[in-house]
């Protein structure tokens, strides 16, 4: 398998938050943050994306991008960010914040459930990824 360059890598995670960022969920309403939690399934084959929309008053909302090339940059994203004799992540999560149009992305290796979110989890998974200064 080839190894992308940083260069590649940092270009795809730059149009994962460009898609983002111009997506309509965001367009027309207020933010001070954004995290989208990419979570693949133990296949490697089914992607669940989950967005949250915050704000610095401490509230958040779902707001899951609606764009398809998303999908598909979240999936090169995966491929180009493989570590050696590891499988690829099964989590991510992709941090925007407005005002400094800082972007930052963790990928989950060893414990992608942490992400997983339900009724029971979306408080604490929501906060864990809000987006810090």
């Amino acid at each position: 398998m080839p190894d992308p360059s940083h260069d590649d890598r940092d270009a795809l995670l730059l149009r994962v938050g460009r898609l983002i960022a111009g997506d309509s969920m965001l367009a027309d309403a207020t933010w001070d943050g954004f995290a989208l939690i990419v979570r693949y399934d133990d296949a490697g084959i089914d992607r669940r994306i989950s967005g949250f929309r915050y704000v610095d008053n401490g509230a958040f909302e779902a707001a899951t991008p609606r764009d398809p090339a998303l999908g598909a940059a979240l999936d090169a994203l995966r491929e180009a960010t493989r570590v050696e004799d590891k499988a690829p992540w099964a989590a991510c999560v992709v941090q925007l914040r407005r005002a400094s149009g800082k972007l930052h992305a963790d990928f989950e290796y060893d414990d992608p459930g942490r992400w997983d979110i339900a009724p029971a989890t979306l408080q604490t998974v929501a906060e864990r990824a809000r987006p810090s200064d």
